[in-house]
């Protein structure tokens, strides 16, 4: 199924770069989110970020990661007032978000989570650009990682992850915002050598990377899809 996207996305490219190539510069993309976007425990260029983009311009495409505007520790509430501002200067073609695993752990209710995803998602539509793209990231699984004891381990995490996950899909589905699910791929890397970096509890590069042959296919759709 990931291969057949692969190539359909890759057929798609060409008339995204035909477009962008009118406009003689390249996509501006734009990552928003806490810890898991930044690359906590990785250098800048083995985040999920830098490596999706490297992986759009080996299938065509003319982008450039503008900015990885994430922070370490930031919840949704801490996107809106943080990182929304910063995007009408950089005027992004494309941006990803993925956040709540701070709004977890800091106890955020399923009421006030959604509320802020309603925010985010409707304040994003304003300040992206008008042909600009947004793809939503599921929350992965993080309590069944070596440290994941810290922050809560078990069902009751597992659940809470879910329970988000489900609001973050069925906002972004409700605004035909694509969204790629990465919770049971990183529940599987769980259990694998290599997946982590040494804090135990962020992703290693090659985890990341695993990440990012998920994305990379629902990227190329969606950024090609819109400018055809």
């Amino acid at each position: 199924m990931i291969l057949r996207l692969i190539i359909t996305s890759g057929i798609f490219s060409a008339f995204v770069l035909l477009s962008f190539a009118h406009a003689n510069e390249s996509i501006r993309y734009v990552a928003l989110g806490d810890s898991y976007t930044i690359g906590t425990g990785v250098e800048n260029n083995e985040a999920w970020p830098a490596q999706l983009a490297d992986k759009l311009k080996e299938a065509g495409l003319d982008i450039r990661l503008q900015r990885n505007l994430a922070h370490n520790g930031w919840t949704s509430q801490q996107v809106i007032e943080g990182q929304l501002p910063l995007l009408e200067k950089l005027q992004p073609d494309f941006v990803t978000l993925l956040i709540g695993t701070n709004d977890w752990v800091r106890g955020i209710s399923s009421r006030a989570f959604s509320a802020r995803i309603q925010k985010l998602l409707d304040r994003l539509a304003e300040e992206i650009s008008p042909a600009g793209k947004l793809l939503l990231v599921t929350i992965p699984e993080f309590s069944c990682t070596p440290a994941g004891s810290k922050w809560g381990y078990g069902k009751s995490a597992i659940n809470g992850i879910k329970r988000l996950n489900r609001i973050l899909t069925s906002e972004a589905q409700s605004r035909a915002i694509p969204v790629v699910d990465i919770f049971p791929l990183s529940r599987e890397l769980c259990s694998q050598a290599g997946m982590f970096a040494p804090d135990g509890f962020h992703p290693s590069a090659l985890q990341y990377s695993r990440w990012v042959e998920l994305i990379t296919p629902a990227a190329v759709d969606l950024i090609a899809r819109k400018n055809q």
